[in-house]
């Protein structure tokens, strides 16, 4: 079975939290209505979710791979 390279797994993650830090700045930055955005707050902080969720993933993935197995 083919071994799937880590930095592909990282790159993704990263580029996922970047996505999230951008979106909750935009929001931050320019705090005006948008239809599907109505409530401001909870919108960056889902955002902010986001963030802390692949913060995790990373987390998770070096500890894979300090395993080594």
């Amino acid at each position: 079975m083919k071994r799937l390279d880590e930095s592909l797994i990282r790159n993704y993650l990263l580029g996922q939290k970047t996505k999230h830090q951008i979106n909750a700045q935009v929001f931050m930055d320019n705090p005006i209505g948008v239809a599907d955005h109505g409530d401001l707050i909870q919108t960056v902080e889902n955002e902010l979710g986001k963030i802390a969720e692949y913060n995790d993933k990373l987390t998770a993935l070096d500890e894979l791979t300090e395993l080594k197995w």
